[in-house]
């Protein structure tokens, strides 16, 4: 047997390799007792990279990431290797293997990937603030800024990395197997009670499970072309002289799957105690990590990916099921948390000439498209992309929306049945709305498809939405009238077709 090395790389911010805890010792361990993993285990290699300097970008570090395995591995990376990751370590190798990879020079065969951030986390718009800025002087290092702007809501870089994904799905597949695992609870003991993302529902605490999953959905929907309506300005959806394009078209979607993505019962992002690898001890007990990591391991083809991926999915609804309510005990009271699972929407509005939008609002809707038709609590959080802002990320609790069972504990029910939205749309409402060059509100009706292949427990999907840009006749007029004339405030004329 020829072994494989396997390479650890860190997440956003670490200062030190204390940061494994005793994973790499465990797979160590591991790799006597399963000899059928073909793991050189003198081959383990600890990644130590710099993320806490502004100027460095997550590009930066994957191709410094191309340079270490080429000086330290040499033929060995050829030969093949694995990775595991966490958190901000799942992107670096992702982006290394977009811009990078030559598998004449390294043959990456595994990239298990422990909470990776691979669409953003909503805690990275914090770590610019002044508190965070702040706190990174008094310890003596930078924010990091050039990763955070990567790992922000909807940021333009892990957008492109992501539906990159979506051409490359087949020809990547059969070269390297990406996998999934992430904490399938929160740790309480460190809860921000200041910053609410920290407690977040569908989260370990610091991802959401969506934004971890490699499993998505892309889709476009365009405005349709203006029409001539009578009307009295100022109605919905009419403009100056009554054009209106009311509708959007959708077109066809498209999805990623078959990436193999686990819940790890009892495990949050980080910490001693339940954090997806600090938790792991060198003492053969078992653990949801190590069991999962061996699992992937033992995958060496694009058959065998499937299968564990279906596996996976059987066994998250059973952990869902055991971790729906959890019981926090603070002193003599009993607190119960529901844990509902979330869904993330992108939503990337662009004007038909591919130019962001920077004034809109995006209001879901439901019934008879109403957003008063949506049910209570459904939304969770809202957050706008500060470097590109026509990109807007909507959370919402995918049970309140797709419907759920009645939760029962101990003999009480805890919530009734869910109904559930039955439907979902949209409406764009982009600003301005008159004016020489302005834009036209438009929306999509409510449909139970589209709630169906929107919101997907632990999933996101990405949405373009790209609407007319009106230009009017009086942007620019000829004359023959050589007499001086002031056409400041000239009339903004018809549309131009």
């Amino acid at each position: 047997m020829s072994g494989r090395s396997v390479v650890f790389v860190h997440g956003w911010s670490v200062r030190n390799t204390e940061t494994y805890g005793e994973l790499p010792a465990r797979l160590r361990s591991e790799a006597r007792r399963h000899p059928d993993l073909d793991l050189e285990v003198k081959e383990l290699w600890l990644g130590e990279y710099i993320s806490f300097h502004d100027e460095v970008r997550i590009p930066d570090i994957a191709r410094a990431f191309d340079a270490a395995l080429r000086r330290e591995l040499g033929p060995r990376a050829a030969a093949g290797f694995a990775c595991i990751t966490h958190s901000t370590g799942g992107p670096v190798v992702r982006e290394w293997l977009a811009r990078h990879a030559d598998p004449a020079a390294a043959r990456l065969s595994q990239l298990i990937m422990l909470a990776p951030v691979n669409f953003g986390s909503a805690l990275a718009q914090l770590g610019h603030s002044r508190l965070a800025r702040l706190r990174t002087m008094f310890e003596g290092v930078e924010p990091g800024l050039g990763v955070l702007d990567w790992l922000e809501l909807g940021s333009p870089e892990n957008l492109a990395l992501n539906l990159a994904q979506l051409g490359a799905q087949r020809r990547t597949a059969a070269a390297t197997l990406p996998f999934v695992l992430i904490g399938a609870s929160i740790d309480r003991a460190l809860y921000d009670h200041v910053n609410a993302y920290t407690g977040e529902v569908g989260s370990d605490g610091v991802v959401r499970t969506a934004s971890a999953n490699l499993n998505f959905s892309h889709l476009t929907l365009r405005q349709e072309a203006a029409r001539r309506a009578p009307g009295k300005r100022g109605a919905r959806g009419q403009a100056q002289d009554g054009a209106t394009a009311p509708l959007l078209v959708a077109g066809r979607a498209r999805r990623r799957t078959g990436v193999p993505f686990a819940l790890l019962e009892g495990r949050s992002h980080s910490g001693l105690a339940r954090g997806a690898m600090r938790s792991v001890r060198d003492d053969g007990a078992p653990h949801p990590t190590v069991a999962a990591i061996l699992e992937c391991l033992a995958v060496r083809d694009r058959r065998g990916h499937a299968a564990l991926a279906a596996r996976f999915a059987a066994r998250n609804a059973e952990v869902e099921a055991r971790q729906r309510v959890e019981v926090h005990a603070v002193g003599p009271i009993a607190r119960e948390h529901l844990h509902d699972p979330g869904a993330m929407l992108v939503f990337r509005v662009r004007d038909d000439h591919g130019a962001p939008l920077k004034d809109f609002e995006i209001v879901l809707t439901a019934g008879a498209d109403s957003p008063d038709a949506l049910p209570p609590g459904f939304f969770v959080d809202r957050q706008r992309n500060r470097r590109d802002p026509g990109v807007v990320t909507y959370y919402v609790n995918a049970a309140k929306l797709r419907g759920a069972p009645a939760v029962v504990h101990g003999g009480r029910t805890l919530r009734a049945a869910l109904p559930g939205a039955g439907t979902l749309g949209l409406r764009v409402v982009p600003y301005p709305q008159d004016g020489f060059v302005h834009f036209l509100p438009c929306a999509l009706p409510a449909s139970a498809a589209q709630l169906a292949a929107w919101v997907r427990p632990h999933e996101t999907t990405v949405i373009d939405i790209v609407l007319r840009r009106v230009v009017r006749e009086g942007v620019f007029r000829l004359t023959r009238d050589a007499t001086p004339e002031n056409f400041t405030k000239a009339p903004p004329g018809g549309p131009i077709p």
